[in-house]
């Protein structure tokens, strides 16, 4: 008998439980419900109210309603757990980012945003304090009259835990997806374009970064003193700057990623104990820029392509035993190098010769960058190829003892 009692109370929520249409007033609809209930929107209409949904509720649009909040506070705010909010567009709310102005503000767990457009706002979707939310299939638009850091982030969560973040499309927003203080998080296939970060976090642990495209952006992903994440199969391409910044990040794998066409498409600073496995990072000016002493990384089965530089270091760190903390290969296996010109005459995949990163060119690449403009020349194959059976310098640089003939399977272009 006592296992029947919370059945027959599910039972009868359930049974309670209605669908409403709004008519005039949307807040008005929501102080008359009941928790559980739905309240369907029926659009095109648009109702210039801002909401906040104080009880477990569904808030549903059919034919594009719009929520208008007349350029003040938050469209809609969300501060009861159990809620959903579906197919809406929310536009206009105040534009002020130190009063947290939002498109949707979250601040209760286990809350439910799919297939909503919010444009013109100050922060799109903003999950503050809020624990377990979902956020999928969601479009945010930034206005791009205004200057980039006036706009806000596109989804930004703050003081949170294990929410899932799929299927968005943001566009010309300050960062696209923002997480501070945030762990334990998955965001996968978030397209991210035209704004400063596609992925901007910081003090945000255990995350999960997999299958986004960040393009056309000022940097790809910027992420910051974090450790114990995954980031993998990401697109990251054409971005202004860098494709993926990690910088003070540790204990983490970085694999099966695409970064191509960058000012530099790997940057790592202050990193220590990660992974990097079967990345293909090409066509970049600087293929991977590793500084500020960055230590016991290991780079294994990447695929490093047609870059003008193909890794970079400052030369001073050489002397500070921190070339030797960074690998090149793990259990006989190294990466693939566009430049390499050592042969495999035992037809085992793996090259007769050492890769030396910073050779003859590479001491005069860093010395005068502009010889950048030379690097897949064929005079400067023909210097490698020849120092390679005769070196002429003893320089400090990448070594890969055991570089690959041939791009891994996952590091090959998609």
């Amino acid at each position: 008998m006592k296992l029947l009692v919370p059945t027959l109370l599910l039972a009868a929520t359930a049974v309670w439980a209605d669908t409403l249409v709004v008519g005039d007033s949307i807040q008005s609809a929501v102080a008359a419900a009941r928790p559980g209930d739905t309240l369907v929107l029926s659009g095109p209409r648009v109702f210039y109210e801002r909401v906040v949904l104080d009880k477990p509720l569904r808030l549903i649009g059919t034919n594009s309603p719009v929520i208008d909040a007349q350029g003040e506070g938050a469209a809609l705010t969300i501060t009861q757990a159990n809620t959903e909010v579906r197919d809406i567009t929310l536009r206009h709310s105040g534009r002020d980012l130190t009063r947290l102005d939002s498109g949707i503000m979250i601040t209760a767990p286990r809350v439910t945003v799919r297939g909503c457009r919010i444009e013109n706002d100050a922060f799109g979707i903003y999950l503050r304090g809020a624990r377990q939310c979902t956020v999928v299939d969601n479009i945010i638009v930034g206005d791009t009259n205004l200057p980039t850091a006036q706009r806000g982030n596109g989804i930004q969560l703050w003081n949170t835990a294990s929410n899932l973040l799929t299927g968005n499309r943001i566009v010309a927003k300050r960062d696209g997806i923002y997480l501070s203080y945030a762990d334990a998080c998955l965001l996968a296939d978030n397209r991210v374009t035209d704004s400063r970060f596609g992925i901007h976090y910081m003090y945000s642990h255990r995350n999960q970064l997999l299958t986004n495209n960040l393009t056309a952006n000022v940097v790809g992903a910027t992420l910051m003193f974090a450790r114990d994440c995954v980031i993998g199969g990401n697109h990251i391409h054409a971005n202004r700057r860098h494709g993926l910044l990690l910088k003070q990040v540790e204990r983490s794998r970085i694999a099966h990623n695409v970064m191509t066409g960058h000012n530099r498409g790997l940057f790592v600073q202050q990193a220590a104990q990660n992974l990097f496995v079967e990345n293909r990072i090409e066509h970049n000016d600087i293929g991977l820029y590793l500084s500020g002493g960055s230590e016991q990384n290991v780079f294994t089965g990447n695929a490093f392509v047609a870059n003008a530089d193909q890794v970079w270091q400052p030369t001073d760190e050489f002397d500070l035993g921190r070339r030797a903390a960074n690998t090149f290969y793990a259990e006989g296996r190294g990466n693939f190098w566009s430049d390499y010109v050592g042969a495999d005459r035992d037809h085992n995949g793996i090259g007769d010769t050492p890769y030396h990163e910073t050779d003859v060119f590479g001491y005069l690449l860093d010395r005068n960058p502009n010889a950048r403009l030379f690097a897949l020349s064929p005079a400067v194959a023909l210097l490698r190829k020849g120092e390679e059976l005769m070196p002429l310098l003893d320089l400090g640089g990448v070594s890969d003892l055991f570089p690959l003939m041939h791009p891994p399977a996952g590091a090959r272009r998609p």
